[in-house]
């Protein structure tokens, strides 16, 4: 009995070992899964409360706040962070600011300045304090804000204006302009925002601000000389008078915030046109010996469309020529003549065109008519007798004289005699020419037909008179229905001379038609004027 007991418990015994050692893996599965669960229940946490430490550094990064004072509304309340304070679409100007650091850790401060309507830039206020005025109804134009202190350096300030006729302008950056300048248009709304350095800004950059003041700036390179010293918005670089040849320019504006800049090419002698340079580039050669023959001139950038650039320039033999603008080729090309000076004048569009430059006294292109006289002591220094078939001793300018007799020669090769009739004129003769003919015509007729002193191109030495026998050697209209006449209407040119009163341009020259008036102004000027079918005043811009 005592066996039989001892053998259950003994059976029992190894049915609990088995059943233990069957339970052991589910108890070890369970305590694995127990410690995975709280590993991830750990990382998890973790992971919230990094995301919270985060969440809470973003929502203290540093940022600012600002109000502006509205026309017909006062002082606006704050706003924070790239949110608009003004206007928009309401006509209402912006008359003062206000701006604030917000979370501000370290040594950081914030300043501000402001281009007030009949002001300009006032000094920076900084910290809250007010840019503009208050009760004055002055219009704010435009705005700069920097950052200041030892902790600046790590973060960037970004602006945004509306601006009247313009709309939102882009993001100004770090003490940058935005707004305009120039126009007298009103700001009506602005944002900003403080963002870590080097984070990307908020939008667009390329056009924060508008300004009228363009300063065009250039340098040539002169024949003899070198470089000459920068010169400024419509003044001359180069030389006029003195036979140099032009052989480089660089051109850029000066005022970067501008938004435009400049691209340019020549025409060199040998080499033709060159590539686009922009910017201060150098456009021609220098030390080679080779003259410009041209250039284009245009404007790059934002705010080109809003302006106009004009440019002129004073070519061998031609003196001065006409504004061009925008691109246009100014100067000559396949005539093998220097360019010798030019002006470079930025204006903004529908301005009217900038008046041309009158030519110099005693240059061979100067042109003389009722609005652009001669001093009355004006005596050219190289005056020579003429030794032609003539009606009575006359002079001319020695190169003139030299043509002259080419031309002269040359309609005696087609079997025609020409005379000369009245070259140089000083002041005190065409004043009693003038008397002579009011005598006789009265002050209409007379002006029809003769110069008050001061006002001939005789006097200049290069104009001459001509008649033939066929018109019993008297000045006369019919003179261009002749043989001679009809010569020197179709060739005059190729010998440096054009008809200077030309038949239907009365209203023009403000002279009745004169066949016979010749005047000098060298061999290309004077076929590019009789190619172009104009008068002087029309082929220089000049009346």
């Amino acid at each position: 009995m005592l066996r039989l007991r001892a053998m259950r418990i003994t059976l029992i015994g190894l049915f609990g070992l088995v059943l233990l050692l069957a339970m052991t893996p589910h108890i070890s599965r369970v305590s694995a899964e127990d410690n995975s669960t709280q590993t991830e229940n750990a990382v998890t946490a973790d992971s919230v409360e990094r995301v919270a430490t985060s969440e809470r550094a973003v929502n203290a990064m540093m940022g600012c706040s600002y109000r502006t004072h509205v026309q017909n509304v006062g002082w606006q309340d704050f706003v924070s962070n790239g949110a608009m304070s003004g206007t928009e679409g309401q006509g209402l100007r912006l008359e003062g600011i206000e701006v604030n650091l917000e979370n501000v850790n370290g040594d950081v401060g914030i300043e501000y300045t402001t281009h007030v309507q009949n002001i300009g830039w006032q000094n920076y206020a900084k910290n809250g304090a007010m840019s503009g005025t208050s009760g004055q109804s002055l219009r704010l134009e435009a705005i700069k804000i920097r950052l200041i202190g030892a902790g600046a350096e790590n973060y960037d300030v970004y602006y945004q204006v509306h601006a009247q006729n313009f709309g939102w302008l882009d993001w100004a950056k770090n003490d940058a302009s935005a707004g305009t300048e120039g126009f007298g248009l009103r700001l009506e709304g602005i944002r900003i925002m403080v963002v870590p350095k080097g984070d990307p800004a908020p939008g667009a950059t390329d056009r924060p601000f508008v300004t009228t003041n363009i300063q065009s700036t250039y340098r040539t390179h002169i024949q003899n000389i070198g470089w000459q010293g920068w010169r400024k918005n419509g003044e001359m670089s180069g030389t006029t008078g003195e036979n140099l040849r032009l052989e480089a320019i660089e051109i850029k504006n000066e005022n970067l915030e501008s938004n435009v800049g400049f691209e340019y090419q020549t025409h060199v002698q040998n080499l033709g046109w060159q590539g686009w340079k922009e910017d201060g580039e150098l456009s021609g050669t220098a030390n080679q010996g080779l003259r410009l023959e041209g250039i284009k001139i245009r404007l790059t950038g934002a705010n080109a469309n809003l302006f106009d650039v004009y440019y002129e320039a004073y070519v061998e033999g031609f003196g001065w020529m006409p504004w061009v603008m925008n691109g246009e080729s100014a100067g000559t090309e396949g005539l093998g003549l220097r360019l010798e000076g030019i002006k470079i004048i930025v204006q903004l569009k529908g301005l009217p065109i900038p008046d041309n430059t009158a030519n110099e006294l005693g240059s061979l292109a100067q042109l003389v008519n009722k609005n652009h006289h001669i001093p009355a002591d004006y005596v050219p220094d190289d005056l020579v007798w003429v030794n032609l078939p003539s009606t009575r001793d006359t002079q001319l300018r020695a190169d003139a004289a030299e043509h002259l007799i080419q031309l002269f020669n040359g309609a005696s090769a087609q079997g025609l005699t020409l005379y000369c009739n009245s070259g140089y004129r000083s002041y005190a003769t065409q004043a009693a020419l003038y008397q002579w003919n009011v005598e006789m015509y009265g002050v209409a007729g007379a002006e029809l037909v003769s110069a008050r002193p001061g006002m001939s191109e005789h006097q200049l030495g290069l104009a001459m008179d001509v008649t033939s026998a066929t018109v019993d050697f008297d000045l006369v209209e019919s003179f261009g229905a002749t043989a001679e006449g009809q010569f020197i209407r179709d060739h005059a040119h190729e010998y440096g001379f054009i008809v200077r009163y030309p038949q239907g341009k009365t209203n023009i020259t403000g002279y009745a038609y004169e066949p016979w008036h010749l005047r000098y102004l060298g061999v290309p000027v004077a076929t590019a004027i009789y190619n172009s079918g104009k008068t002087m005043e029309e082929f220089y811009g000049i009346y």
